[in-house]
């Protein structure tokens, strides 16, 4: 299993916190990497093939993404409407993009 990174960043700025390629939510491509901001807007816990899965759903002015978490229930800090960032290789599913197991930002509330 991977590792989940986590960072925390106290002051909101329009700098993309070390990442040179955060796009807009409709501007993220599939297969490419990718960071995306926005605010979690629905959480749910789903099992997944019998392990625990947590789903969250990323929202900016420009559109929406899905990030799932893998044999994860929930994750500290990450709330309703909470700021975050995320980053990792988004695939297709249906007609909007699902990042699994991306690294994330927690941005200033």
């Amino acid at each position: 299993m991977g590792l989940l990174k986590r960072r925390t960043v106290d002051a909101p700025t329009d700098a993309p916190y070390g990442v040179d390629n955060v796009v807009c939510i409709t501007d993220a491509t599939p297969r490419d990497r990718v960071a995306v901001r926005g605010q979690v807007t629905r959480m749910r816990a789903r099992p997944t093939s019998g392990m625990p899965a947590l789903v969250i759903t990323i929202t900016d002015a420009t559109g929406t993404v899905t990030a799932v978490w893998t044999g994860r229930r929930s994750i500290g800090g990450i709330t309703l409407g909470r700021s975050i960032m995320i980053e990792g290789v988004a695939v297709l599913r249906g007609t909007s993009l699902e990042f699994t197991n991306p690294a994330y930002t927690l941005l200033a509330r």
